[in-house]
């Protein structure tokens, strides 16, 4: 499949193979409200998607079935993203030579990239937005190099969202608004507790995945809390923290840019 060329579609058209066909996708995420996103973001763009919650999940369905891209979170329970990706590859056969892209929060650790590229064709940051996601399947489809992924601001966030609700109804979108919601609620406790047992490790991987849902969700208060907490993680940063994560739940379970 790597040696296929894509028919690029731009201009907002949807991506196909080189046969005209819809590409299949291999998606495993396990946040519900990332998972959700991207996958109306894919779909959007045309691509028939199968999400799954964990590595383990996504081993299993690209041993079943052949898939045009494989698409996984670094950080999964029960496997995760690289113990996957290198359990595909060693399937042999068509599985090994499915173009696996790598979407990781911690892509600007060259510490960490560097102990799992070699399982990985490309790899995004996360949160990836429609343009990086886009300009990754075509060039994975078309066995090219991506292009370097750009920085997503608050105002891409919100455009994007925006986007992905004229996809949705208003019952739909609050139900992926409260799932966010309930998951910033969540980290930022797991940021606290880990905080109160003298888990430094622990802390500022909960607040990395609370920044990158906060990016995701364009809440660019607990994300800038987020960040601090993760550089310096304080009593008094985690104070400001837990109250921008309160304050972004609290919002995000009353906004609807349909509202205008």
């Amino acid at each position: 499949m790597r040696n296929a060329s894509a028919a690029r579609q731009r201009g907002g058209a949807g991506i196909t193979r080189a046969d005209g066909m819809r590409p299949r996708i291999l998606y495993a995420e396990d946040s519900t409200a990332s998972r959700v996103v991207t996958t109306a973001l894919l779909r959007r763009m045309g691509c028939e998607v199968d999400a799954v919650e964990d590595g383990e999940e996504a081993f299993h369905r690209a041993e079943a079935a052949p898939y045009d891209i494989i698409l996984l979170d670094i950080e999964m329970p029960v496997m995760d993203g690289v113990t996957a990706a290198r359990s595909i590859r060693a399937l042999g056969g068509k599985s090994a030579e499915t173009p696996i892209l790598a979407l990781s929060a911690f892509l600007a650790d060259s510490t960490e990239f560097s102990h799992w590229r070699d399982a990985f064709d490309q790899a995004l940051p996360k949160p990836a937005n429609g343009n990086e996601l886009r300009a990754a399947i075509e060039a994975a489809l078309a066995n090219d190099a991506a292009p370097a992924p750009e920085t997503k601001d608050v105002c891409e966030a919100v455009a994007a969202l925006g986007s992905l609700r004229k996809g949705l109804t208003r019952g739909s979108w609050f139900q992926l608004m409260a799932a966010a919601a309930g998951e910033m609620t969540h980290f930022a406790s797991a940021a606290a507790a880990a905080f109160e047992a003298g888990s430094r490790n622990g802390a500022k991987d909960a607040a990395h995945a609370l920044k990158g849902l906060a990016r995701s969700f364009a809440q660019a208060r607990l994300e800038t809390a987020a960040q601090a907490f993760e550089e310096t993680p304080t009593t008094a940063n985690l104070a400001l923290l837990a109250a921008a994560a309160a304050a972004a739940a609290i919002h995000i379970k009353q906004w609807d840019p349909a509202d205008g």
